[in-house]
């Protein structure tokens, strides 16, 4: 499931990098009110695409997170795998390698980190922000309706899989990056973007506390 706004130069690569996945049925876009063309783009690239009324529900500049439920509603699996729009690098392997453990039972959720090369250890072990990740259904819709709160939506999801004390597994995507919001907004208006999200992420985060963030940690495998 691919959340995009505004992804119109990349979100086809995403998409056949997915549709190419052994582990993927069916991929679907959640067109998040983009106005440059995405869900055209992703529709021809072979996504089902879900077109959310932006502003419908109070997210006037649109909402990764209500995106992403419009997409886990859209969908009857029991497994979601989800990958953001604006990947670089992307290949099928890094999907196969983040779906197998939790297909052969080795993790609860799964996840794949960008490739910040002398940093990776240490990113590795933070509270993940990645998108890139699978989840059975159930651990998203145990997300209470007051969390689905934009790009905080992984931190989320992550608390709820460490309350329960469940099976983590993290590996970087070597090559991996993304298009920054400085990318796409510019330098001044993306670092300010930066710093609002990353501000935004601490703040929830100290909300669940440390406590969850050290049973991540006690759960937390990652493979190479």
């Amino acid at each position: 499931m691919v959340p995009a706004r505004n992804e119109v130069e990349t979100v086809a690569s995403v998409v056949e990098v997915c549709r190419s996945s052994r582990y993927v049925r069916e991929v679907i876009v959640v067109d998040d009110g983009s106005t440059d063309g995405t869900g055209e783009v992703a529709l021809a690239a072979g996504a089902k695409v879900v077109r959310r009324d932006v502003g419908s529900d109070g997210d006037g500049g649109g909402s990764k997170a209500h995106a992403m439920a419009a997409g886990v509603e859209a969908s009857d699996a029991e497994w979601i795998v989800f990958a953001d729009a604006d990947l670089l690098g992307f290949q099928v392997r890094h999907l196969d390698a983040i779906c197998r453990p939790a297909i052969d039972g080795a993790a609860v959720m799964s996840m794949g980190t960008f490739d910040y090369r002398f940093w990776n250890p240490l990113v590795l072990r933070f509270p993940p922000t990645t998108g890139e990740r699978i989840v059975p259904r159930w651990v998203f819709e145990a997300i209470p309706p007051e969390r689905l709160d934009g790009y905080t939506i992984e931190l989320t999801m992550t608390a709820v899989v460490a309350k329960h004390r469940l099976p983590v597994v993290a590996r970087v995507m070597d090559g991996v990056t993304h298009r920054t919001k400085r990318d796409k907004f510019g330098l001044l208006e993306g670092y300010r973007r930066t710093w609002r999200m990353f501000w935004d992420l601490w703040a929830l985060w100290r909300v669940y506390g440390v406590r969850t963030y050290l049973y991540y940690l006690r759960d937390l495998r990652i493979e190479r």
